[in-house]
């Protein structure tokens, strides 16, 4: 049987704290493709994953997904004791998922006992925070062609992993507006494709001036 103190970052914590945050956690499976939770849906627990991978994403008034990130590990939604938790967004599984599960009322119990459990869930909460600074970055300031140079400067091991289908999904741009793009980063000697289909980068500095350029 797994164990919370197995995964990061719970096994940088000391066994004390361990043992206080696993008597309020449930390890959940999560199969490929199921919805952790739904936007609007009421949330009673602190959902943290912890192994596995998952998209985090909305859908707008017409039914189109807007993409707002994958997470690999880290709190999928916000704390807050004082008020019935929302859901702000859908989280769905990309494969197999494990997810720890914590008590909200036994957090603020522990958050006051374990100080080392408070500074970590803080942490984890910031990294959350960035990831959504991102996403208001890439939306509100970026074109699509800075989109898709941010994604492959910051990303390019995890875009050369998905179909072109889903990258533009990712990107919240239509695929043939992704393959224009690409096509010009070729022409512009900015990347290439390997002879295994991946792309690989020829000028950082000149992919990078494409985004930088859009934040003036």
């Amino acid at each position: 049987m797994e164990n919370l103190g197995e995964f990061e970052p719970f096994c940088e914590l000391d066994l004390e704290s361990q043992e206080a945050l696993s008597k309020i956690a449930i390890l959940k499976n999560y199969k490929k493709k199921e919805i952790i939770f739904y936007e609007e849906d009421e949330v009673r627990e602190i959902y943290f994953l912890i192994k596995g991978s998952v998209k985090i994403y909305k859908v707008d008034r017409f039914d189109n997904e807007v993409f707002f990130g994958i997470s690999t590990k880290g709190l999928l939604n916000d704390y807050d004791d004082t008020k019935d938790l929302v859901s702000f967004m859908n989280v769905e599984c990309m494969e197999d998922s494990l997810v720890a599960c914590f008590d909200i009322e036994g957090l603020r119990v522990v958050f006051d006992s374990h100080p080392q459990i408070l500074k970590m869930f803080f942490k984890e909460a910031l990294k959350r925070i960035k990831v959504f600074e991102n996403v208001v970055l890439k939306e509100l300031i970026f074109d699509s062609t800075a989109k898709v140079a941010y994604s492959l400067y910051y990303d390019l091991e995890e875009f050369n992993t998905h179909k072109k289908q889903e990258n533009a999904a990712f990107l919240n741009i239509q695929p043939e507006t992704l393959s224009r793009i690409l096509k010009k980063m070729h022409r512009d000697n900015v990347i290439e494709t390997n002879q295994a289909g991946k792309i690989e980068i020829l000028d950082q500095h000149k992919l990078q001036m494409i985004f930088k350029q859009d934040t003036r």
